[in-house]
């Protein structure tokens, strides 16, 4: 009985090791797939794969950040001039599509994805190979990042495979920048009757 319990300590430790093992070891699948490392990649490879991920994260973040306030910018001019709320919404989803689209042929035409959608969905596919559920927890909120911040690009790029034609890009932009302009014109409106009432 004695040695047991006395053995006890022992196999949780065991179960622990065994846990954080098989972790680490899904997170550098994980991170593989992401970074888009082969078999066979060296170091440098490795290195320019990993740069350039981050190059063109950084150039989505600045863009999405300049892109953002001229939204602002298009708002506030037109609160200004008095103009209604769906004169506005149309104002800011045009301008959503336009944006959202020229992101998109940029990456048809380049094969280059600065929203990181492919790579995303890199990631999610080889958790979802692992587990079903945990891919389809880490989809969500890509997704609902995607549409309400990020853009509607980095959706298409993470649904490309599944979208397929041109037409039905289009129709996805259009339905996925009618309920960015929707949410951004009414929190917009929020924030712009809380300054002006103050």
């Amino acid at each position: 009985m004695a040695l047991k319990s006395a053995n006890q300590p022992i196999r949780w430790l065991q179960r622990i090791g065994t846990w954080i093992t098989l972790t680490i070891s899904v997170i550098c699948d994980v991170l593989k797939a992401f970074f888009n490392f082969k078999k066979g990649d060296g170091l440098l490879t490795k290195s320019g794969k990993t740069a350039d991920t981050a190059v063109r994260q950084a150039t989505y973040i600045g863009l999405d950040y300049g892109l953002w306030f001229v939204s602002v910018g298009i708002f506030t001019t037109l609160k200004l001039l008095e103009f209604p709320f769906l004169c506005i919404f149309s104002a800011l989803w045009v301008y959503d599509f336009v944006v959202a689209g020229t992101f998109v042929v940029f990456y048809e035409k380049t094969g280059k994805d600065l929203s990181l959608g492919e790579d995303f969905r890199r990631a999610m596919d080889m958790i979802h190979k692992k587990s079903r559920f945990a891919g389809y927890v880490v989809m969500i909120p890509i997704v609902i990042r995607g549409i309400f911040w990020t853009g509607p690009e980095k959706i298409i790029t993470f649904f490309r495979k599944e979208i397929g034609t041109v037409v039905r890009i289009t129709i996805a932009l259009l339905v996925l920048t009618a309920i960015q302009a929707l949410v951004w014109t009414t929190l917009y409106g929020l924030g712009y009757g809380l300054v002006v009432s103050s």
